[in-house]
Order: structure tokens, then sequence, then C-alpha cells
């Protein structure tokens, strides 16, 4: 008799938030420290998985057997230069790079950064539950001053949305899988500010 194990919505789920970061100083968060003072600007958003994260994981489950790395590698972050807030799309989740290719394209003044985590922890959501921690976190943050469509990030420049993303290669784009998507509401996107960047917080709880 075989038996199949069919996983609820709340197995694996993820909430994301955007700081405003000044370059001084450091900041300490669940054990890691952080470049710059991260000022928390934006409540939690929920995210939503694409599918490509079943394919991330159960590669990741059987040792990479392709030799590249699976292993959450950086974000995608998405800004708008119109100086008005972005509309929040809807998230399909058999979009994956193929949503980012088309960003310029469909709206010319959204591009995105494609940036390196800065840092990564674990943390517990229920030690009565779970005896080791079952939640990863993840932080990356804006940097450069050009988009990959070549459009510039500035001061003005608005982060309106993030992808958790595999960096299978971190030469080459096109290699990327993406994890899961997210968009703040428009009244919780943060204007990039002349000598501070955005930093975004990733949770992902496994129950």
């Amino acid at each position: 008799m075989s038996l199949d194990i069919i996983f609820g919505p709340d197995v694996a789920r993820g909430r994301v938030r955007s700081s405003a970061v000044l370059p001084q100083g450091t900041t300490q968060e669940h054990g890691v420290i952080l470049p710059g003072t991260w000022d928390l600007k934006a409540p939690w958003q929920h995210n939503d998985l694409l599918y490509e994260w079943a394919h991330i994981v159960t590669t990741m489950m059987r040792n990479e057997p392709d030799g590249k790395n699976y292993s959450i590698g950086g974000m995608y972050i998405e800004f708008d230069n119109s100086g008005s807030a972005a509309a929040v799309p809807t998230v399909a989740r058999d979009e994956s790079l193929s949503y980012y290719n088309n960003l310029n394209i469909s709206n010319s003044d959204q591009d995105y950064l494609r940036v390196p985590l800065i840092a990564t922890t674990s943390a517990n959501s229920d030690s009565a539950t779970f005896a080791l921690d079952n939640k990863a976190i993840f932080y990356a943050q804006t940097e450069g001053a050009t988009g990959i469509h070549g459009l510039a990030f500035g001061t003005g420049s608005k982060v309106f949305g993030c992808g958790l993303v595999a960096y299978r290669s971190s030469a080459d784009a096109s290699q990327d899988l993406i994890f899961s998507r997210s968009y703040f509401a428009t009244a919780n996107q943060l204007d990039k500010a002349t000598g501070s960047q955005i930093g975004i917080t990733w949770d992902i709880q496994l129950s």
C-alpha cells in the first residue's frame, strides 16, 4: 500500500518587509550583524510561492546532482521611476524569469535590481512544537545605479516588489530560479533617499 503525504497550504509560507537603511553603524537582528542602520518603515507583507520553489527544494534534497547551487543566493528588487505608487501586480505562480524579462517592456518606468544576500540566519517559530529551527531568514539591500534593463536607480526610485531567488550561477542570471515573489501595498512602497538604501527582510517558515 502506498502512502501519499499531502502538503497543506501552510506547510511553507513567507513574509517580507522593507526598511530604509542608513549607511552609518550596524543593526543586529536574530544574531546577525547587518551593515547600516535599518529603520523599519513598512509592515510585513505576505509572499506568493512560485511553482519553481518545488524544484529548488527537491533538487537540494537530492544534493544538487547537476553540480549547480540551488540555495537562495539573492533577491530581485523591483522599482518604479514614474513618481507615483506602482500598481501591485497579480502574481501568477507559473511566472518566473519571464515576468522579469518583460518588466521594462510592459512598463518603461519599471526595472529591477539583482542583488546578493548580505546575511542569512534561522529562527524557531514555536519552540513547544519544534526542537530545532524551522524558519529561514534572508537579508538583502539595494545597490548599484542601474537596473537589469538599464533604467536608472537613484533618489526617488520607489521599491514596490521583490523576489527570492536561487542563483544556480552567480554570473549567469538566465539560470536563476524564483522561489517566491512579494509586493508592497501602495501606501508601504519606499522611496530611495539620497545616501541611503532600501533593505529587504524575508522569512520563510516551514511547518
